[in-house]
């Protein structure tokens, strides 16, 4: 949190209370507020050393109580110690995994790893095998499709870092403003499955190695076409022109109190949520500045005024970084909106998904295209917050029975759950 401080670029809006001193060291002071539309983040307080730009003290609140405080209570540049390789070397009797493959030394570690590998590979063979384990032979609800080729081409591996503006209109996107665009999306699923058996076998984990290339497979690329409206965080439209997903979502709408997600044979409403696809994150590109960026090329794309950037992972990334699980990739930033006019995610040398903005309008839209008007006789259903209720809820058919066994399968499943977290408190009083 203190030496990649990318996260207040993205979900805050950031204040600049001054300079300081901190740590004996100068420093800028700020202040970080949730973005609109965030619930779940808390404000911070920091003070930003003015040379390096990291943080040298964090302040975390929530409804004006001090959660945490996370500061550097000495700071030395270049210490002598940081010349050899001495201070940064495993101390003796540390025990190392010697190859990808290898069970960890730890005999608990290697247990845990086991009975996982296990359930995974079981888990694996019964999707494999079982021809009508559900949405096996279901149509994905994508149309077939070929990734595209790009053009212009991709960036090669560049130095050097944006400019200041550019990294500020990636900042501001977050900002509630009015917008509107056609999103195609492209999933290559083969290239994106092997590469997850590879690293999950590369840890030891053969079996759910097996689970993840037993996965359901029929068409290889999927592709999506939508129509996008928003105007804030919690005021968005998304008409699905060309299949979203196997459960046939056709419209998901909200006006800021309510919102609806349309399916051909229900409706599900509940209170203001925000834009919860992957589209959000071609419009809120914030979560960009958590990356590592080098090029920023000046070109014109489709005819608006662009920049295209390589995007590898950084310090502050973690393990998502937006609509990324694997890098590099290659983006092209729109120079008026700071909206990604495309964005092409590599696995090696080939693309495992493809995302892009077209017809682009920032023209003020209706508030009322932001409601869905439901038709007399459809069927409504009141989603609660909690997942397994309402997805169950929203199954027509269920009941009697099957709403029976549902019901035992979470009392079974909250005492396994309970028996699981006994099993890992167990592991870890023995690391």
């Amino acid at each position: 949190m203190l030496f990649c401080p990318q996260d207040l670029l993205d979900g805050y809006v950031l204040e600049i209370l001054g300079p300081v001193t901190a740590c004996g060291r100068a420093a800028i002071a700020i202040a970080a507020t949730p973005r609109a539309g965030d619930r779940l983040r808390e404000r911070v307080e920091a003070a930003v050393d003015a040379e390096l730009g990291i943080l040298l003290r964090r302040e975390e609140r929530f409804r004006g109580q001090l959660l945490a405080v996370t500061e550097l209570t000495d700071v030395t540049m270049n210490p002598p110690a940081a010349a050899g390789p001495v201070g940064f070397t495993a101390p003796p009797g540390s025990h190392f995994r010697e190859a990808p493959g290898e069970a960890l030394s730890s005999p608990d570690g290697s247990k845990a790893m086991n009975v996982l590998d296990l359930a995974a590979g079981g888990l694996g063979a019964l999707i494999k095998h079982a021809p009508h384990f559900p949405g096996r032979d279901a149509d994905s609800g994508h149309a077939e499709a070929a990734m595209p080729s790009p053009d212009p081409d991709v960036l090669a591996a560049e130095d050097g870092s944006p400019p200041d503006d550019l990294l500020y209109l990636l900042y501001r996107t977050g900002e509630p403003r009015d917008l509107g665009a056609t999103v195609r999306e492209w999933h290559d699923l083969a290239v994106t499955t092997a590469r997850m058996a590879q690293d999950v076998r590369a840890a030891g984990l053969g079996g759910f190695g097996s689970l993840i290339e037993a996965s359901p497979s029929g068409k290889t690329v999927t592709r999506t076409d939508a129509r996008l409206r928003v105007s804030g965080p919690d005021r968005y439209r998304v008409d699905y022109l060309r299949g979203a997903d196997r459960s046939g979502l056709r419209v998901n709408a909200c006006d800021g109190e309510r919102y609806w997600r349309v399916f051909p044979d229900r409706i599900l409403t509940g209170p203001a949520a925000p834009l919860g696809t992957q589209a959000a994150h071609l419009i809120y590109t914030g979560w960009v500045l958590r990356c590592r960026l080098s090029g920023a090329r000046d070109i014109t794309y489709r005819g608006r005024r662009a920049r295209q950037l390589r995007v590898t992972r950084g310090g502050g990334t973690g393990f998502l970084a937006g609509p990324l699980t694997y890098f590099p990739a290659d983006a092209i930033v729109d120079a008026e909106t700071g909206c990604l006019l495309r964005l092409i995610a590599y696995i090696g040398d080939a693309p495992y998904a493809w995302w892009e903005l077209d017809d682009i309008s920032t023209e003020p839209g209706d508030p009322d295209e932001f409601r869905v008007h439901i038709p007399p006789g459809t069927r409504v259903v009141e989603e609660t917050g909690n997942p397994f209720t309402d997805y169950t809820a929203a199954i027509p058919g269920l009941a009697g029975t099957v709403a029976r066994t549902a019901t035992e399968t979470v009392r079974r499943t909250a005492d396994a759950v309970s028996a699981a977290r006994s099993f890992l408190d167990d592991l870890r009083s023995h690391r």
